[in-house]
C-alpha cells in the first residue's frame, strides 16, 4: 500500500475515534429543550436545568453542545466539573469555573476597557471584602490588582460561607451588567459536589440573591443516577418552594437500536440499510450505552475488525467475527478489559492518575514526576494516543468518569491506600510556600483517602494531622467550612492516644477549630461533643473561652437567648467582667458613660490603639453578642453591655465590637430624649467602623444608626442607610441583622409615604427573603404589617400562617407589641371603637419592657397612639386617662420636631388640633391643621387638598357601612386623618 493510501485509511480509521461528533442528531430534542428554556431565562425569567441519567448517556456531551450555542450567540459561560476524589478542595468545581473566567478575561487584550469597569465597580461594591472572593477566586485578584500579601483582614466574620454566596452573587450581577451578557454557569457531575457549592449555587436562585433585575443568569447541571448526599441534598433544592426559579428535568436514556443505526449510518457515511447488521450487532452488545457504542468501536478498529476499505471506498466489518469477540456485556467491564490490554507502564500510569481524580493539569503532573521521581507524561501522551484520556487547555484529563474509576478499582483496597500514602508523603515537603494551596489540598486529600490505618510510624502521624490542620484554615478562608470540617475532623481521626499530653496546643486549636466550622453548618451535636471535649483536657480556663463562645452562639441562633445570656453573663463575671445595674436607672448608666467619654476627644476616640489582649478581645464578642439579645429580652440591663463595651474599649483598645457599643449609647441616648446627643455618638460609631478595619459589625451599627438618623436627617433619604446595611450584614454573614434591616426599611418606608401597592410588593419581598432563611421573628413582625397593608388596600388576603407564631408572641414582648399596634392601628383607621380600644390597650401595656433603642418606628407609634387616645378620649368614660395619653405623644411630637421639622412638624401640628378639639376649641383646631397642611407642603410631604372633602365625607360614611371590605383609593398615611380633624369642623360649622 503506498504512502498517499496508508495515510487516507488512516485519516477514516480516525474518524471513529469522533463518533461522538454523530450523537449530536440523537440528542436534537433534548438540546432544542434547553435552548428553549435559556430564552426564557434571556427574557427575565428564573429558570434551572438539570441533566440526569445513567453513566455514559450522554450527559456532559449534551451540556457541552449548548455551551457551545451560549458563545455563538454572545452569552458567557462558566464551566466546572466535580471529582470524587477531589471533594475535599473548596468549592472545586465552582472556583474553576469563576477562576478560568477570570483568567480568560486578563489574557484577552481586547476587552481591556470592560475589564476595568468590571474592576472599579467590583472594588466599589464590594470593597475590601473582595479579598475573600479571590482567596477563592485567584485570578481575580490579579483581575483587581489585590496583593493578596499585603492584605491582612479580622477574619471574625459572622457566617463567612453567607459572606462569600452574598459576594459571589455581586460578582456576577457586575459581570452581566458591564459585558450585557448572560451569564451561563454549567457544572458537571452534581453527584459529587459538596454541599457548600450546593449552597451558592442556591443562593443565586432565593430572593435576594441576584439582586438586579436586569441580571440574566442561567444554570445547568448534570448528575449521574447515583443515591448519595449529594445527590439528596440537589434534590431536595430543586423541589423546594423556596427556589426562585422554575426546574427543567431533562433525563437521558439509553439509545434505542433505530437511534444507534442513524448515528453509526452518519458516523461510517454509508445507508441507514447497509449499516444495519453492524449496528444490530453492536446494539446486542451495549444496549444503546453511548460511552460503550464509542469504546467499542474504537475498538473493533484497532483490531481491524471495522476497517475502512480502499477498493470500496467504504468502511466494512466482518458480523461474525465481532459476534464471536469475547467481549465483557458491561461497559465497566469492558473498560477494564480494554486497560488492562494497554502495555504495563501505561496501565500504571493510569492507575497513577486516577488516585488524583478525574484530571489533573501538566504543571501538577511535572510536580508529581519531581516528587516520585518518575517519567508520567511518555506514559500519559500514550494513553491519549490510545483514546483513554484527552489532552486539552494543559490538563491530561480521563475521556470519561467510568475510565478513570475503571483504572482506580483495577487497584484492590490495599493497593489503593498504599499509593494514596505513598503520594501524600511524597508532596507533603512541597506544601510549604504553595501560593494557591493547590498542592497543600492534594497532599492532604490523598493522606485522608488512605486514611490512619495507613500511618506506620508517630512523625507520620503528626506531618499528616499539621496538613489537616493547615488545609482546614485554608479551607475557612475560602469560606467553605463543610470542607474545613472534614480536614479538621481527619486530622483528629489521625492524632494518636496521648494526644492532649504530648501535643497540645496542636490538638486545642484542632478541636476549637472544628468546632467552630461545626456551629457554622449548623451541627449541634458535634459542637457539643467537640466543646465538651476541650473542656475536659483544657489547662487553663482562657483556652476554654472559644468554645464556650461558640455555645453561646449556639444558644441564640437557637433562639434561647435568656440561656446565652445567662451564660454570657457567668463567663464574663469569671474573667472579672461584672454587667452590674440590672434593673437599676438606665438614666444613670447613660450618663456615667457620658462623662467617662468626656475625658477623650472625638480625634483620640478614633486613633486609640486597636485592642491586643487575646483575653479581652473574647470578653468584647462576648458583650457583642449578648447585647443585641438583651436590647430585646432585658432592655434595662442592655445599657450596662454598651456601657462595659466602650469601658474596655478606652482602657484596652478597640476591637471589631467597639462600634457597636457607641451606636448603642447613641441609640439610647435619642430614646432618652437627647436626639443631638445620641446623634453624635452614631456617626461617632460609623467612623469608627473604618478605623477597626473590621466590617464584622458594620450590619448593626448601620442597622441601629439610621434608625437615630431618621429622626435628624430627611427621613427618605436616611432609611435608604437600610439597603447599605443588608448589603454589610449579608456580606459578613449576618442573616439576622440582613433581615432586620430588611424589615426596618419596608416598614418605615410606609412612614416615609410609600403607597400601598409598593409596601405590598415590599413586603412580599422581605417576607419571602425572611422565609427562606429561617429568620422567624422578625418575619413575623412583618407579616403582621402585611396584614395592615392587606386591609388598608381593601384584600381579602391574609398573611401565610406560622405555626411557630402563637409560642413566639407569648415569649417575646417585642413581638407582641408589634402586633397589637398594628392591630389598633388597623382597627382605627376602619373606625372599630371596640377593636381599637382592646388592642391599643395591650400595646400600651407591652411597650415598657421591649427595645431599649430608638426606632423610627417609635415616633410613628406614638403620633397614632395619640391620635386613636384622643378619640377614645371623646367616646369612652375614661377619657381623661386616654387625654392624658394623647397629650404624652403630643409633647413627644414636639420634642421630635425640634430634631426634624422635616418630619415631625406636621404630625405633632396634628395633635395640637386633636387636643383643640376635645376641648371644643375649634378655631385653634382649623388654624393648627392649616399649620400642619402648610409645613407638609414646605417639607415636600404629599398632602390633601381642600377639594377632596367631598370625596373624603363620602368614603368616612362609606366606611361605616363596607368595613374591612373597603379600597382606599387615597393615600392614607397623611392624607385621610387631617381630614377626619377637617370634617369634623365643617360639620361643626354646618
Amino acid at each position: 500500500m503506498c504512502n498517499a493510501d496508508k495515510s487516507r485509511e488512516a485519516d477514516i480509521r480516525k474518524s471513529v475515534l469522533v463518533i461522538s461528533s454523530e450523537y449530536r442528531t440523537a440528542r436534537n430534542v433534548e438540546l432544542s429543550t434547553i435552548i428553549d428554556v435559556y430564552r426564557l431565562a434571556l427574557s427575565g425569567e428564573s429558570e434551572l436545568v438539570t441533566i440526569s441519567g445513567s453513566s455514559g448517556t450522554g450527559k456532559s456531551f449534551l451540556a457541552c453542545e449548548f455551551g457551545k450555542h451560549v458563545v455563538t450567540s454572545g452569552g458567557i459561560l462558566l464551566s466546572g466539573k466535580f471529582d470524587q476524589l477531589q471533594q475535599g478542595k473548596p468549592f472545586s468545581a465552582l472556583a474553576s469555573a469563576f477562576n478560568q473566567y477570570c483568567g480568560i478575561l486578563l489574557q484577552n487584550g481586547e476587552l481591556d476597557s470592560a475589564k476595568q469597569k468590571l474592576a472599579h465597580q467590583c472594588n466599589d461594591v464590594m470593597g475590601q471584602e473582595a479579598y475573600h472572593l479571590s482567596k477563592l477566586i485567584p485570578n481575580l485578584a490579579s483581575l483587581l490588582g489585590l496583593d493578596m500579601n499585603s492584605i491582612s483582614l479580622d477574619d471574625g466574620c459572622v457566617n463567612a460561607q453567607r459572606r462569600l454566596q452574598y459576594l459571589l452573587c455581586r460578582f456576577v450581577e457586575l459581570t452581566s451588567s458591564i459585558f450585557h451578557a448572560p451569564v451561563t454557569l454549567f457544572l458537571d457531575d452534581l453527584q459529587w459536589a459538596d454541599a457548600a457549592s450546593i449552597a451558592a449555587v442556591n443562593q443565586l436562585f432565593l430572593t435576594g440573591g441576584l439582586n438586579s433585575q436586569n441580571t440574566r443568569f442561567f444554570f445547568i447541571g448534570c448528575n449521574r443516577e447515583v443515591d448519595n448526599n449529594s445527590t439528596q441534598i440537589w434534590r431536595t433544592m430543586c423541589k423546594s418552594n423556596l427556589l426562585n426559579a422554575r426546574v427543567t428535568n431533562i433525563k437521558l436514556d439509553l439509545m434505542g437500536e433505530d437511534t444507534l443505526n442513524t448515528m453509526i449510518s452518519e458516523t461510517l457515511c454509508l445507508s441507514p440499510r447497509l449499516t444495519w447488521s453492524l449496528s444490530s450487532t453492536i446494539y446486542r452488545k451495549t444496549k444503546g450505552n453511548p460511552l460503550f457504542v464509542s469504546r467499542l468501536m474504537f475498538s473493533l478498529s484497532k483490531d481491524g475488525l471495522l476497517r475502512p476499505s480502499l477498493n470500496r471506498g467504504r468502511w466494512e466489518w466482518d458480523d461474525e467475527k465481532i459476534l464471536c469477540q469475547q467481549l465483557p456485556d458491561d461497559v465497566a467491564e469492558f473498560l477494564t478489559h480494554s486497560i488492562g490490554k494497554l502495555p504495563e507502564d501505561v496501565k500504571s500510569i493510569l492507575c497513577v492518575l486516577s488516585c488524583f481524580g478525574a484530571s489533573v493539569s501538566s504543571a501538577f503532573v511535572a510536580i508529581l514526576e519531581g516528587a516520585l521521581d518518575r517519567n508520567l507524561v511518555s506514559g500519559l501522551d500514550a494513553a491519549v494516543a490510545e483514546g483513554f484520556l484527552v489532552k486539552t487547555d494543559d490538563r491530561y484529563r480521563f475521556s470519561h468518569d467510568r475510565i478513570q474509576e475503571a483504572a482506580y478499582k483495577m487497584m484492590n483496597v490495599l493497593e489503593r491506600c498504599g499509593f494514596h500514602f505513598s503520594f501524600g508523603c511524597a508532596l507533603a515537603p512541597l506544601t510549604n510556600g504553595d501560593r494557591d494551596d493547590g498542592v497543600l489540598f492534594i497532599a492532604a486529600n490523598q493522606f485522608n483517602l488512605a486514611g490512619p490505618e495507613a500511618a506506620q510510624v508517630e512523625s507520620q502521624n503528626a506531618i499528616v494531622v499539621n496538613l489537616n490542620l493547615g488545609a482546614g484554615k485554608k479551607a475557612m478562608e475560602m469560606s467553605d467550612f463543610e470542607a474545613a470540617y472534614s480536614y479538621f475532623d481527619n486530622g483528629i481521626s489521625f492524632l494518636r492516644k496521648k494526644h492532649w499530653k504530648e501535643h497540645y496546643a496542636l490538638s486545642l486549636e484542632l478541636f476549637t477549630l472544628a468546632a467552630k466550622c461545626a456551629l457554622i453548618k449548623g451541627d449541634v451535636v458535634s459542637l457539643t461533643l467537640l466543646s465538651q471535649q476541650v473542656s475536659r483536657k483544657a489547662q487553663s480556663f482562657e483556652d476554654k473561652l472559644n468554645v464556650m463562645y461558640l455555645a453561646t452562639c449556639s444558644l441564640a441562633f437557637s433562639s434561647q437567648l435568656p440561656e446565652s445570656i445567662e451564660k454570657g453573663l457567668a463567663i464574663l463575671s469569671k474573667l472579672g467582667i461584672e454587667v452590674q445595674g440590672c434593673g437599676s436607672s438606665v438614666e444613670a448608666c447613660i450618663q456615667e458613660t457620658k462623662a467617662l467619654l468626656s475625658a477623650c476627644t472625638d480625634y483620640e476616640t478614633l486613633n486609640s490603639r486597636r485592642m491586643t489582649n487575646p483575653t479581652m478581645i473574647m470578653a468584647m464578642k462576648f458583650l457583642g453578642k449578648m447585647e443585641v439579645g438583651m436590647t430585646q429580652i432585658m432592655p434595662n440591663s442592655a445599657p450596662y453591655v454598651m456601657q462595659r463595651i466602650i469601658q474596655l474599649s478606652l482602657y484596652h483598645g478597640m476591637s471589631p465590637v467597639s462600634p457597636t457599643g457607641f451606636v448603642h449609647l447613641g441609640s439610647y441616648m435619642a430614646k432618652l430624649g437627647d436626639i443631638s446627643g445620641g446623634y453624635h455618638y452614631v456617626k461617632l460609631a460609623r467612623s469608627l467602623l473604618d478605623k477597626v478595619g473590621s466590617r464584622e459589625s458594620a450590619g448593626e451599627v448601620i442597622c441601629f444608626g439610621t434608625q437615630v438618623a431618621a429622626y435628624v436627617e430627611p427621613v427618605q433619604a436616611a432609611l435608604e442607610h437600610h439597603n447599605e446595611g443588608y448589603a454589610a450584614a449579608m456580606a459578613s454573614g449576618d442573616i439576622n441583622l440582613a433581615a432586620l434591616n430588611n424589615m426596618l426599611y419596608c416598614n418605615n418606608s410606609f412612614f416615609a409615604g410609600s403607597k400601598l401597592q409598593t409596601m405590598r410588593g415590599k413586603c412580599a419581598e422581605a417576607i419571602k427573603f425572611m422565609k427562606e432563611r429561617k429568620t422567624v421573628i422578625f418575619m413575623l413582625q412583618t407579616q403582621f404589617f402585611q396584614h395592615t397593608v392587606f386591609k388598608l388596600i381593601g384584600t381579602g388576603e391574609e398573611p401565610e400562617h406560622l405555626s411557630e407564631g402563637n409560642d413566639i408572641l407569648v415569649t417575646n414582648n417585642s413581638v407582641r407589641a408589634s402586633y397589637y399596634y398594628q392591630r389598633a392601628y388597623t382597627s382605627f383607621m376602619l373606625r372599630s371603637y371596640d377593636d381599637t380600644n382592646e388592642n391599643i390597650t395591650m400595646y400600651l401595656a407591652c411597650i415598657s419592657s421591649t427595645w431599649a433603642n430608638l426606632f423610627f418606628h417609635h415616633a410613628f407609634h406614638s403620633f397614632y397612639v395619640g391620635l386613636i387616645s384622643f378619640w377614645l378620649e371623646r367616646k369612652s368614660t375614661e377619657g381623661q386617662h386616654w387625654y392624658q395619653r394623647g397629650n404624652n405623644s403630643k409633647f413627644a411630637l414636639r420634642r421630635w420636631a425640634e430634631s426634624s421639622q422635616w418630619t415631625f412638624e406636621n404630625k405633632w401640628y396634628l395633635l395640637e388640633a386633636e387636643d383643640a378639639y376635645c376641648n371644643n376649641n375649634f378655631d385653634a383646631a382649623k388654624a393648627y391643621y392649616d399649620k400642619a397642611i402648610s409645613s407638609a407642603k414646605d417639607h415636600k410631604h404629599e398632602v390633601i387638598s381642600r377639594e377632596h372633602v367631598n370625596c373624603a365625607v363620602e368614603l368616612l360614611c362609606f366606611l361605616h357601612e363596607a368595613s374591612a371590605h373597603v379600597s382606599f383609593t387615597l393615600n392614607y398615611r397623611l392624607h385621610l386623618l387631617p381630614l377626619f380633624i377637617l370634617l369634623r369642623i365643617h360639620c361643626i360649622q354646618q
